[in-house]
């Protein structure tokens, strides 16, 4: 069973990273038709959620042995909360 969640949370992180792109690309073009200061900040946020979630799914899936099973869930539930708030920043960017 901690496995299960172990391999949900790397999933989600995979979610997480499609989602980052799709906010990068969204944020990177309304920078390119405005450079305005504030939607280069933008870009930088959804690039940090981007490499972030990339040193997720690396580091679950290379040190899963080493992470106690009890934190699985959590771990899991963690990368649920944020696919939420990435999806819910991806809707409405592109609203």
């Amino acid at each position: 069973m901690a496995d299960m969640f172990m391999m949900g949370s790397i999933m989600v992180g995979v979610l997480n990273v499609v989602l980052a792109s799709a906010l990068l690309a969204v944020y990177g073009a309304i920078y390119g038709k405005t450079k305005s200061p504030f939607s280069l900040a933008l870009v930088i946020f959804a690039a940090a959620f981007l490499l972030q979630n990339l040193l997720v799914i690396y580091s679950y899936a290379t040190m899963m042995p080493l992470v106690p099973a009890a934190m699985n869930p959590y771990l899991f539930g963690i990368g649920l909360f944020e696919a939420g708030g990435l999806g819910a920043m991806v809707y409405t960017a592109t609203r």
